[in-house]
């Protein structure tokens, strides 16, 4: 069974939708700190004018979903114009850990007191989001339909189960997510203000606003 942790950026602007330049320029700022994945590959998954159809297993009725199509790219020169007049997205940056910087210390669910820092390799991504719409990012109703804008988001902190409340990060149409190997945690205590500040000042200056933090694992 594969659990998998997910650190958030939320934008402020639940309606921004960034230009592709701006992706690049967060991109070669991560990368220049030494906070990428390392070895990464690029891949873009976008929508293929396809769709695939199933049938629902509780009410048998058949479902349609939207097909996507992957393309691998050579190099971040190559983001920009992968992403250009794309109007919903998953960007990949895929690649191992730890970074030279990593973006927080990871520990193993069993090391509850937090005494021994994972150092050794594991997957690690960053991948970028750009919905056709709003969705939810609490964890409960996670790419739902966004329904509450403006309000509060509600994550789980996969230490203990208790609600972390982030203000104003109910939805979001475009979202960063830092994920990491399976079983990986950072250590989260009351607070989803993890990233160090030079990663938080990267995505203020690349993207021309501020980010709410928030978090899945699952």
């Amino acid at each position: 069974m594969s659990e998998h942790y997910s650190h958030l950026l939320i934008p402020d602007n639940i309606a921004f939708a960034p230009q592709p330049a701006q992706v690049t320029a967060f991109l070669d700022g991560l990368a220049k700190l030494g906070s990428a994945p390392l070895e990464a590959t690029i891949q873009i998954a976008k929508l293929s004018g396809k769709v695939r159809t199933g049938r629902n297993a509780f009410t048998g009725e058949t479902i349609t979903i939207p097909a996507r199509e992957f393309v691998t790219l050579e190099n971040l020169d190559a983001v920009s114009g992968g992403l250009d007049g794309l109007r919903e997205y998953i960007l990949f940056f895929s690649g191992k850990g730890p970074a030279e910087r990593p973006p927080f210390k990871l520990y193993l669910p069993s090391d509850r007191k937090w005494r021994s820092e994972v150092s050794t390799e594991f997957f690690y991504e960053v991948n970028f989001n750009l919905g056709e719409s709003s969705v939810s990012m609490s964890e409960a109703a996670r790419t739902s339909p966004c329904a509450s804008q403006g309000c509060d988001a509600t994550f789980r902190n996969p230490w203990n189960n208790e609600t972390i409340k982030v203000p104003k990060a109910a939805c979001a149409h475009f979202w960063i997510e830092f994920k990491f190997g399976n079983w990986l945690v950072p250590r989260i205590e009351r607070s989803l203000d993890l990233l160090p500040p030079e990663i938080l000042a990267l995505a203020t200056e690349s993207f021309g606003m501020s980010f709410a933090q928030g978090c899945h694992f699952g």
